[in-house]
């Protein structure tokens, strides 16, 4: 008897306790959207990367569809952005967008423009670029664009960690 008692004691407890557990309100959460500080700030770890290895402040993130798709750091060899776009596989880069630390050279840019790149944001300039010493005047060609290509638009953002870079 004990035991149902205490069984029914139990049962009663649960049956009031289920309306009012019901009766709380769950809100939905947001879901935060990356912005394109977000972006820039991977670009610039990307950078901070290379100058701990001793190389130059620069770096690159791919976004395809909103979404990390890779980083790239510049190489002896081959620019951030390349670098990135290599590591991301893709045949193609519709859809995505490059975050750099500096303005892309007039070839890197035409390269990026011809796999489809949707918009390319960058920080230093090449004024600056070429002040610091990465690059030189001649590398920012812009009579060298083919005519037949159309470029993807540049977008210029101040972030202030990217801008010490070349400090």
């Amino acid at each position: 008897m004990k035991k149902f008692l205490m069984t029914l004691a139990a049962v009663i407890c649960l049956a009031f306790a289920m309306p009012v557990a019901a009766q709380v309100t769950i809100t939905k959460v947001a879901k935060i959207a990356p912005t394109d500080m977000v972006f820039m700030d991977m670009a610039v770890e990307a950078a901070k990367t290379n100058v701990k290895a001793g190389k130059t402040p620069s770096g690159a993130v791919i976004i395809l569809n909103g979404a990390f798709r890779s980083s790239g750091r510049a190489s002896e060899d081959c620019s951030a952005e390349v670098n990135a776009y290599t590591k991301s596989r893709l045949s193609s880069l519709k859809n995505a967008k490059v975050y750099t630390v500096n303005e892309p050279t007039t070839e890197t840019y035409v390269f990026l423009s011809k796999l489809g790149v949707d918009e390319i944001f960058f920080v230093n300039g090449r004024e600056e670029v070429i002040k610091a010493g990465l690059a030189k005047a001649e590398d920012y060609n812009d009579a060298a664009v083919p005519a037949d290509v159309t470029l993807s638009p540049l977008k210029n953002l101040e972030f202030p960690d990217a801008t010490n870079l070349l400090k």
